[in-house]
């Protein structure tokens, strides 16, 4: 995520409410102060000579988050207008810039290293290699041009995943087509390797039961895309506990969890901003194109009157959610799945 847990509550205890516009963009709000500006994500230190080229690409400033920025970046961050938060793994300290204002932000390190480990993941996030695995388990024994234009990648680019699952022992190509090794090898091999969604992630609170948020956030993504545009697929897709409700009923949802394709104001449905772990709605607008369903329904229509998201995406955010029996949630939901994909292989998947 660009915007990960630990600075996200440091910008809550600042009192900044952090509206998504959309995968790349905020609208940052102190009481009645507002500025929109794209945050920028970095793994690794940065350095003057790299923010030199960062400005040369970037000519509006922006949020830039990262994990050390020595005194020398700093003062070229705070001449060249930015706003930029440090977050080396026990504290996050740095300078907002709203509508003029000049806000200094710091929390308390050890509160904020128990509560969140650190998540971030070097190098570019191969969303192919994820979404072609998403595909195997929807479309047993589909080719490997089939499953490319499914997944969005080149054929080149699918041979070269495949080979990769192939030598871990996930799928193998047979006469009639690509197929899935070990379901459960797969589900282990998920839920280690994917990074998340990627995109701008918020955290709102609300009282109304889990479903009934999910259904009000559903419905202001869509009013809001009607406004602006057409599209023939979901605007916005619901996950985690709620989703699981409708797949394989177990416990009682109290987070809900919507992914959508543009940015909108959770407030404007009556949320407050919250912590991650205080929160009962994680509102995703995300970089992973994987995220969003294939067409192919995960339960009937009768049984999900909401557009769910991906399968693997559902039991991935069922999996990290808060609660001691999530992954056991998570076990219960995977296992309904893991049938109808063994249905869908005619029994031939271990």
């Amino acid at each position: 995520m660009l915007i990960s847990p630990r600075p996200w509550q440091a910008l809550v205890d600042a009192g900044v409410v952090v509206v998504p516009l959309d995968a790349e963009r905020v609208e940052l709000r102190l009481a009645a102060r507002r500025s929109s500006t794209r945050v920028l994500a970095r793994t690794r230190p940065l350095h003057p000579f790299d923010f030199a080229h960062l400005l040369a690409r970037q000519t509006e400033p922006g949020l830039l988050i990262v994990p050390a920025a020595s005194s020398a970046v700093r003062a070229m961050l705070d001449a060249a207008g930015w706003s930029w938060l440090v977050d080396d793994g026990r504290r996050v300290t740095g300078v907002l810039r709203i509508a003029g204002h000049r806000l200094d932000i710091g929390v308390s390190g050890n509160d904020v290293q128990r509560r969140f480990p650190d998540r971030r993941r070097r190098g570019p996030v191969p969303w192919g290699t994820f979404t072609l695995a998403r595909r195997l388990l929807q479309q047993p024994y589909a080719t490997q041009q089939q499953l490319a234009n499914l997944t969005g990648i080149s054929q080149p680019r699918a041979s070269q995943a495949l080979r990769g699952f192939v030598e871990q022992g996930l799928a193998e190509h047979t006469g009639a087509g690509w197929r899935i090794r070990d379901l459960d090898r797969l589900l282990g091999w998920w839920l280690a390797e994917y990074p998340g969604p990627g995109g701008l992630s918020t955290y709102w609170y609300s009282l109304d039961p889990a479903l009934v948020q999910a259904r009000a956030m559903l419905e202001q993504v869509d009013t809001v895309t009607r406004m602006t545009d057409a599209l023939d697929q979901p605007t916005a897709v619901l996950s985690g506990d709620v989703a699981a409700d409708f797949i394989a009923p177990w416990r009682a949802p109290n987070r809900a969890v919507v992914y959508a394709r543009i940015g909108v104001d959770p407030a404007e449905a009556g949320f407050v901003p919250a912590s991650e772990e205080d929160a009962t709605l994680e509102f995703v607008v995300p970089r992973d194109p994987g995220v969003w369903p294939l067409g192919v329904p995960v339960t009937s229509q009768r049984d999900a009157p909401l557009p769910l998201a991906d399968p693997l995406q559902i039991v991935w955010d069922v999996h990290r959610a808060p609660g001691a029996d999530a992954e056991e949630a998570a076990v219960r939901l995977w296992r309904e799945l893991r049938n109808r994909s063994r249905r869908g292989y005619g029994g031939g998947v271990a």
